[in-house]
């Protein structure tokens, strides 16, 4: 079930059920984009969700309250251009006794049912995952709505599940997005919700992270701004975990560094600087003495633009968003082989702290210290040494396996393919058969380029 190897493994089924065969405390990293509330519908058959597990269940199907908490009838004529229509309930299933639903995921009835749902995935997903794991969750939101641009006897066929088109390619605009205390027009929330719930489960909400897209969809609004973000949360199960600061350092720009050598108040770099008070001069640059001269930590808002795929699947991401959240989230070293532990990134600071232990009298132009900011600075003392990756447990091995990444909605395998092509393990889960077949198709096809990639450079 654990791959031993870089070669992905792909299991096909419920994600609870998958998950619960997956061993404790295995998994070093999850990165995923589960479906979002009232997107699309995925083309798979309805599960059971939330419930008792050793309940018979008895399924009742019911009408769904729309947003002013009015149950629509079964049948309801209206004219509409002079033509007739005949609109269907939205409805929804149920078990009578222990309250279970039979659906897909994304589809619930109601906002929060879907956020019980995922929260139910995630706290089997906090069992397999490490104590010093990270989780990454890619979310977007959604409006409360009527189907988009559809009239008539289209848009009611539109709100009832059983007669939608089920090849996936339905789209936020044709789901009859109404729930109950929403009103018209509303924005959801959903991502902050999912959210909340995990933190009140027991998760650290680390960061919310933007993920900014430069390409976004175009909207036929005119009384807001299109949106053109979605969030990537950062959980974990602990209070301490991994995280590779450095693997995902931004560099300096530039012009960054021709306005710090700007900034500096010495005959070399700046032989025409004039003051009256040179020796305290660098308290005004912060800029100056807050730089770290390997480049700035990484930031909350991530500009990526979306990447198109050929393949026949309607919900991926572009692979610089796993990609991040990958060398982020686990050791490029690898992890010991015996205990799990990840070998980490050690870099030894010298010369003082940035911001409060700057000393200007000691400048390379006085034939000491160090370049701040990059080679060819002359001023400042801080530096910081890369020491690579040292061992973090005490096992007496020194043999390492590539640390695991698991997606538990691996849709078309876009994680799996990036976690290859980074020399990590992976596995991934879905439900969907066809998207299975992508997925390994996709891999394949990385695994193939990489391997002509690796022959190319010897």
């Amino acid at each position: 079930m654990i791959p031993s190897n870089r070669t992905p493994t792909i299991l096909q089924g419920h994600v609870l059920a998958v998950l619960r065969t997956l061993p404790e405390e295995s998994v070093h990293c999850v990165v995923t984009s589960p479906p979002y509330w009232g997107l699309r519908t995925y083309g798979t058959e309805p599960q059971v969700w939330g419930g008792s597990s050793q309940c018979v269940h008895s399924w009742e199907t019911v009408m769904i309250p729309s947003g002013n908490g009015q149950v629509t009838h079964p049948m309801v004529a209206e004219t509409l251009n002079g033509a007739s229509a005949t609109r269907s309930p939205r409805t929804s299933t149920s078990c009578i006794h222990c309250g279970a639903w039979k659906g897909e995921l994304g589809l619930e009835p109601a906002p929060e049912v879907y956020v019980d749902h995922l929260a139910g995935v995630f706290d089997e997903i906090r069992r397999v995952l490490r104590l010093d794991g990270t989780l990454w969750l890619n979310l977007g939101d959604t409006y409360c709505t009527h189907p988009a641009g559809l009239t008539g006897e289209k848009r009611w066929k539109a709100s009832t599940l059983e007669i939608r088109d089920r090849t996936g390619a339905e789209q936020a605009g044709s789901i009859d997005k109404r729930a109950p205390h929403l009103k018209e027009k509303d924005l959801v929330g959903t991502p902050w919700k999912v959210a909340f719930e995990l933190q009140r489960r027991g998760w650290w909400l680390r960061a919310d992270c933007i993920w900014s897209k430069r390409n976004p969809m175009p909207e036929p609004t005119r009384d807001r701004p299109t949106r053109s973000h979605e969030y990537v949360f950062l959980l974990t199960s602990s209070r301490r975990y991994f995280y590779d600061a450095e693997a995902v350092r931004e560099p300096l720009r530039e012009s960054s560094l021709r306005r710090l050598r700007h900034h500096l108040p010495n005959p070399v770099d700046n032989p025409a600087y004039r003051s009256k008070h040179p020796r305290g001069d660098f308290h005004r640059f912060p800029l100056l003495t807050n730089t770290d001269p390997t480049g700035r930590n990484l930031r909350s808002v991530w500009q990526i633009a979306t990447q198109p795929y050929r393949g026949a699947h309607f919900a991926t991401f572009p692979e610089a968003l796993p990609e991040i959240c990958i060398r982020a989230g686990t050791s490029e070293k690898g992890a010991c082989a015996r205990c799990g532990v990840s070998w980490v990134h050690k870099v030894r600071a010298e010369g003082g702290g940035i911001g409060h232990d700057w000393h200007p009298e000691k400048s390379l132009a006085m034939g000491r210290g160090q370049g701040i900011a990059a080679p060819g600075i002359h001023d400042g003392t801080y530096r910081r040494v890369d020491l690579g990756y040292r061992k973090a447990c005490s096992c007496e091995t020194e043999r390492v396996v590539p640390c695991l990444v698991l997606d538990p909605f691996m849709g078309s395998g876009t994680v799996l393919a990036v976690a290859r092509r980074l020399g990590r393990r992976s596995v991934g889960i879905d439900l969907n058969p066809a998207y299975t077949t992508l997925a390994r198709e996709r891999i394949e096809a990385a695994a193939s380029t990489i391997a002509g990639a690796e022959e190319a450079a010897t």
